[in-house]
């Protein structure tokens, strides 16, 4: 029979050995040890901390993030994204988004959204569309066609021209009168049987012969300064009538070709939009992309920022993947330039040049639509970081800046 010890008025009994221990059968599982198990995903035994967790993910309202704070070790980061992860195949898919040239105002691109996974074939669309007006414009404008055509507006140039001297030189050579040409352009000189009179000779005239053909001069001199202010307006008329030839066999060129790009993205207006201007941008500055830069060969057309063609490219700054609509995005160095983007620039001669393709994404921009998971203490030691976000999240937009800006008085 057991003794019982009695504390206080509590009688505390002793425990015999079986009651101490609890006999399990190992043979039903399937391991040998624990080591062989895959690690179980978010909390275990945290039923309250779970449900806090997916509560704060069905928030749909703007203002609202979630929180998460506890012990080291406790695999806060673990259950969270294996809590987003159950959520996300209820939730509708997130866009892409590209950069695009803006023809008007270089400096400020243009941002396009477009539906999960197209993104990519936009920019491969344009791709091949460049590649193929890289080699169709040039053979258009070498072509017999265009060069007939392009020397019937010279030649009609050359014999508006030559007529209007042609009839200007007989009424001179009814005088005796000779149009010369000189270095300096034209010049009126009497003549005489048919050779004209040396200024020695002429000279040596009678008074009144002198000022006779002087007069007849002047007048022929009037009319001679009508031609020549005739000329330049002849000229804009040729010019005017090449680069109207240079748009009609450019739109011949380009038309098929960006109508068939058009094609694949009828549904999306936007899109549709930026390759009509496209189009007109190709028409309106043909000259450009089929005439030979001269400074293909030196040093400056190997280091440039790239070709003309490059205009027309697209920067494709998130795409997202068909089977993961929602991108659940971990920040884990969450400095300003890869929580909201950035700005490269390649240097050349001294200057640093940048243009829209290179425009990178930074972690908001990935997440947009989807999570964004940041250790706040980090967000915190990163030099304006924090506020950064703040000012996203409450416009509602993304403004890339350069920190570079900040440090530079520093």
């Amino acid at each position: 029979m057991d003794a019982a010890v009695t504390t206080g008025v509590t009688a505390v009994r002793p425990l015999r050995a079986d009651q101490l221990y609890r006999p399990s059968d190992l043979s039903s599982l399937s391991f040998s040890t624990t080591a062989e198990l895959q690690p179980i995903d978010g909390l275990v035994g945290h039923a309250r901390a779970l449900e806090a967790i997916r509560f704060g993910t069905q928030v749909g309202k703007a203002g609202f993030n979630l929180f998460v704070i506890g012990p080291n070790g406790a695999r806060m980061q673990d259950a969270v994204k294996a809590v987003l992860a159950e959520e996300t195949p209820g939730k509708p898919g997130s866009s892409d988004w590209v950069y695009v040239n803006n023809f008007t105002d270089v400096g400020r691109p243009i941002a396009i959204e477009l539906p999960a996974g197209r993104a990519r074939n936009f920019h491969d669309a344009m791709h091949k569309l460049i590649d193929d007006l890289k080699s169709a414009l040039p053979a258009v404008f070498q072509s017999e066609d265009y060069q007939t055509r392009q020397s019937s507006i010279d030649d009609s140039f050359q014999k508006q021209q030559g007529e209007a001297f042609s009839a200007l030189r007989d009424k001179a050579a009814e005088k005796d009168i000779a149009l010369l040409r000189t270095p300096l352009g034209f010049a009126l000189a009497p003549t005489k049987d048919g050779k004209v009179v040396p200024p020695d000779e002429f000279s040596a005239w009678p008074e009144a012969k002198r000022r006779e053909v002087q007069a007849v001069i002047e007048a022929l001199e009037k009319d001679l300064e009508h031609i020549a202010r005739q000329i330049p307006r002849w000229e804009k008329q040729r010019r005017d009538a090449a680069r109207q030839l240079s748009r009609d066999t450019a739109k011949y060129a380009v038309d098929q070709l960006i109508e068939d790009t058009k094609d694949a993205f009828n549904d999306i207006p936007r899109v549709v939009q930026h390759i009509e201007t496209v189009r007109a941008d190709l028409i309106e500055n043909v000259g450009m992309f089929v005439v030979k830069s001269e400074d293909d060969g030196n040093e400056a057309g190997e280091i440039r920022t790239g070709g003309p063609f490059d205009r027309y490219e697209v920067n494709v700054l998130v795409t997202q993947a068909g089977d993961k609509p929602v991108p659940i995005i971990e920040e884990l160095h969450p400095a300003l330039g890869n929580l909201i983007g950035r700005i490269e620039y390649i240097p050349l001669h001294g200057a640093l040049l940048t243009n829209f393709r290179l425009i990178k994404a930074g972690a908001i921009h990935r997440a947009n639509g989807g999570y964004l998971l940041l250790d706040a203490r980090s967000v915190l030691l990163e030099p304006f970081s924090w506020a950064a976000l703040k000012r996203a999240l409450r416009r509602g937009e993304i403004a890339i800046e350069d920190i570079g800006r900040f440090f530079g008085l520093t």
